[in-house]
This record gives C-alpha cells, structure tokens and sequence, in this order.
C-alpha cells in the first residue's frame, strides 16, 4: 500500500510540473499574440496555480476519506482506534493493579 501512495504522490507531482509549463507556455503565447498584457498573462497564471492547488487539496481530501473507508471496510484499525484501545489497555491494568494491591491488604489481615 505503501509503494501505492508514492506512485500516486509522484503522479500528482509530475501533472503539477507538467501543468505549470503548460499554463505558462499559453499565457506566453496570448501575450505574444498581443491578446494581453504581461501583467494581465501573470494575474492569469496565479489564478490558473491557485485553482490547480484548490482542485489538489479537494482530491486529496476525497483520496483520504475514500481510503479510510477502505480501511474501515477492511476491518483495518486506525491510529485512532489504536489510541483508545490502548487508553482502555491502561485503565484495565490500572484497576487490576488498585485490586491486586486491595486483595494482598485484605489477606495480610
């Protein structure tokens, strides 16, 4: 699963690079058509970048939801269930502990 992320980081990388050269490649050539000006050609691919990275976090957010569903169809634990079982874990040992000590008094009586 592991080498699935990375794969899929480096995909999401490699469009990002690629889609950067595009933008700028085309406000270039709108400038150099004289359709707008330079100023207007770099508002343009802020705006363009801006969106690309509004659109990457929304996918990302469906990616990490989609894949804690899996998880969670799996019957796979999270790090937060893990947590609160070990939270439980702690308590059990600790009452275990209060009686064992509770236990030894009363015997030693």
């Amino acid at each position: 699963m592991n080498e699935m992320l990375k794969k899929g980081f480096f995909l999401g990388l490699g469009a990002a690079a690629y889609g950067k050269e595009k933008i700028q490649n085309y406000v270039d050539d709108l400038v150099t058509k004289g359709k707008i000006t330079p100023r207007e050609a770099e508002q343009w691919k802020e705006e363009f970048i801006q969106k690309g990275r509004d659109t990457e976090m929304e996918w990302s957010n469906q990616a990490k939801e989609k894949m804690q569903e899996s998880l969670k169809e799996m019957g796979l634990a999270t790090a937060k269930d893990v947590e609160a079982l070990e939270n439980k874990l702690q308590e059990l040992e600790q009452k275990l502990e209060f009686n064992s000590r509770n236990s030894f008094e009363d015997n030693k009586e």
